[in-house]
């Protein structure tokens, strides 16, 4: 047989682009579109400066550090043409009739057919020359052709450093005005990077707030059927891993993937404005590069799956065992449960060094594929330089841009795989935020004007799962300020009876009545204003004394303290280091059992409730205590209509009605004297507790 796994729910495929979760997701961004619309301006401004310094470093090259002429050679009209195309004597240089120089900046920016027409017209000479003033010239390299001086490229080192500074005056104050530039341009790229980043995260936090509240909420207000069947670090996996993965596809992937588009398209577009041949080289590369995170894709989306289920049962087990710390610890079963802990930790560990190991291939790999068409670029573009076709400014660029290329589709295929964790995330959280409550309120709920306490269960049938019933048939009535004391047998229904009373959960058959009224036709709200409760397990929260007693009501303080001292809690909390205003630890650890018990009492007193439910709440008070409180639980229940649930028989023997219940039924029914009489099941109860006596 299969064993079941607890948290097999947890596996959830997830697209890496679902519509219905991605505008369920939009819901809580539309309020803070504003910052979005903001970002996306920043990274419009970012991008186009990304796109726009590779150009720049491209024009001062060919510009003006590498401002290289050929020889031209072609018939006298030809060269006038040209001459008088360019009055500022910069792309075309007359030496003499027929013959001129041209820049090579010019020629690759042309238009190829009137390139190409050049070249049938006459004659380009291959190599390539600084042009310099004719008084300029030294002995040692070039020679001078009409008003010029010719160096060749290779030779430009036989040049004096002060005579190349003092004859190329205009160009370094040209590269000067770029670099000015391109440093205006970076600081506005800072500037808007910061922009983008900043609000892009400020919209995030605020929509992942927006979210975890709406989750937490829901939460709440869930029916407790629903803790029943899941885990509370399952829940805390979602309200905080899971959150914080949709936080990150938020800032990460749902604008910056725009920007990833747009530079991609920016860079293709240029690159194939550059040179429509080079460019095609360079692209060589990317169906490999699409194969390879194709596959990654594939292999990663399982591993993070099971990475996220893994998690999720390391928090649960955690949750689980500091919860029952105690048990763990009193039983000695640290050792077993390290185990199982250490089992579930070596699987999670395994699964992220899988993961780890799949990135540690793949980005190597992309680097690698990257390189190759930078490579490709390099051996081709270097013979275009070599040949005359290309220019050096134009190759350094291609270069910037073929890594830019490369850049954004690494990222949208990493970011795919952050879409995908999200996407599952979001299904998990919206699974959650989705799960109707079973308990719902009523549309037009029944209001009166005074809750009486008059309580009545008629034919009531009640399961936690179906076909097991719990309570079979269940019927009594309390009259408001009356009494009513629930006996039995363990698993007999009794905290069933009184879960129901509260309306943690609907009855199968039958009604419950509060005051005549269904209490589904009652507002829940007001059915627990009007009840307080005291369980077994009594349950103290991480705030002060007085906020655990007032538990966030408007109570005078006057009333608090009355409360905590008719039920003898006040002397032991006025001992505390700072009374009522101290601040609990975690579930109350540093006060005994009995002591949090007695808060609790106080809490139900100070609440003033007209339904009054003890569970066991005298189970965990010493005898000595017992007899103290007993006067004050008298006092408490006087003028209320309580319902207690006890197995110490001492504590209800003044109730004005005993339920005996077993195996779902109420068996016996009447006052102490009157079950006593019967010499029925309540009569052996008493007989197995005061044998002694």
């Amino acid at each position: 047989m299969r064993r079941v796994d607890y948290f097999d729910s947890d596996q959830i495929e997830g697209k890496a682009y679902d519509a219905r979760l991605i505008k369920r997701l939009l819901h809580y961004v539309r309020p803070h579109r504003r910052l979005v619309f903001l970002a996306m301006l920043f990274m419009t401004v970012s991008t186009a400066v990304e796109l726009l310094i590779p150009y720049i470093t491209k024009e001062g090259i060919d510009r003006y550090l590498a401002k290289l002429y050929q020889v031209y050679t072609t018939d006298e009209a030809v060269a006038d043409s040209l001459a008088r195309s360019d009055p500022d004597r910069d792309r075309f240089v007359p030496l003499e009739p027929g013959r001129m120089m041209v820049r090579k900046a010019s020629l690759d920016e042309m238009d190829p057919a009137r390139r190409a027409r050049l070249k049938e017209l006459g004659t380009l000479a291959r190599e390539t020359y600084y042009l310099f003033p004719e008084e300029e010239a030294d002995d040692r390299t070039g020679r001078v052709e009409g008003e010029y001086w010719l160096v060749p490229e290779a030779e430009l080192s036989e040049v004096p450093p002060a005579t190349i500074v003092r004859i190329r005056h205009p160009d370094m104050e040209g590269v000067t005005t770029l670099a000015l530039l391109m440093g205006a341009l970076i600081l506005i790229s800072l500037g808007a990077g910061y922009g983008h980043v900043l609000t892009l995260q400020i919209a995030g936090q605020r929509s992942m707030y927006d979210l975890r509240m709406r989750l937490f909420e829901h939460i709440q207000e869930l029916s407790l059927s629903f803790f029943d069947r899941n885990p509370i670090g399952r829940l805390v996996t979602r309200a905080a891993n899971d959150i914080e993965a949709l936080n990150e596809m938020f800032t990460a992937v749902l604008v910056n993937v725009f920007k990833d588009v747009f530079l991609l398209a920016g860079t293709v577009v240029i690159l194939l404005a550059l040179d429509t041949r080079l460019a095609l080289i360079a692209m060589i590369v990317v169906p490999v590069f699409a194969v390879v995170s194709m596959v990654f894709r594939i292999k990663v989306r399982g591993v993070y799956r099971e990475v996220r289920r893994l998690l999720a049962k390391l928090n649960a087990r955690m949750a689980e065992d500091l919860n029952g710390v105690k048990i763990v610890q009193i039983f000695r079963q640290e050792p077993r449960r390290r185990r199982d802990y250490e089992d579930t930790n070596i699987e999670h560990f395994q699964a992220n060094m899988k993961r780890l190991i799949i990135f540690g291939i793949f980005r190597p790999m992309i680097e690698v594929i990257a390189s190759v068409g930078i490579a490709l670029v390099l051996v081709y573009g270097g013979l275009g330089v070599l040949e005359g076709s290309l220019t050096l400014g134009v190759l350094v660029a291609f270069i910037s841009y073929v890594r830019q290329m490369f850049r954004p589709i690494s990222d949208i295929s990493q970011k795919y795989n952050i879409m995908q964790r999200a996407m599952s995330s979001a299904e998990r959280i919206f699974k959650i935020v989705d799960t109707e409550v079973e308990v719902r309120p009523p549309e037009r709920p029944t209001t009166p004007p005074e809750i009486r306490g008059r309580v009545e269960f008629g034919s009531v049938c009640f399961s936690y799962v179906p076909e097991k019933p719990v309570l079979k048939n269940v019927s009594f009535t309390v009259e408001p300020g009356k009494s009513v004391a629930l006996v039995g047998p363990t698993g007999a229904g009794k905290t069933s009876i009184i879960n129901l009373l509260c309306r943690f959960y609907d009855v199968d058959k039958g009604e419950i009545r509060l005051d005549g009224v269904d209490l589904r036709d009652h507002d829940i709200q007001t059915i627990r204003d009007n009840m307080a409760i005291v369980l077994q397990d009594a349950f103290i929260f991480s705030r002060t004394v007085e906020g655990n007693i007032k538990l966030g009501k408007t109570i005078p303080r006057e009333r608090m303290v009355e409360a905590a001292r008719m039920v003898q809690a006040d002397t032991f909390i006025r001992k505390l280091p700072h009374g009522y205003d101290e601040v609990m630890a975690e579930r109350g650890a540093t006060l005994s059992t009995g002591q949090k018990q007695l808060i609790c009492f106080a809490r139900a007193l100070a609440h003033d409730p007209r339904v009054l439910i003890l569970d066991e709440a005298t189970s965990n008070v010493d005898p000595a205590t017992e007899q103290l409180i007993q006067k004050a639980i008298e006092t408490l229940m006087r003028g209320r209509t309580s319902i207690v649930v006890a197995h110490r028989l001492s504590t209800i023997q003044r109730a004005d009605q005993i339920l005996v219940i077993d195996n779902g039924r109420i068996m016996e029914r009447g006052n102490h004297q009157e079950l006593l009489s019967k010499r029925g099941i309540y009569y052996n109860l008493y007989l197995l507790q005061y044998k002694e006596a």
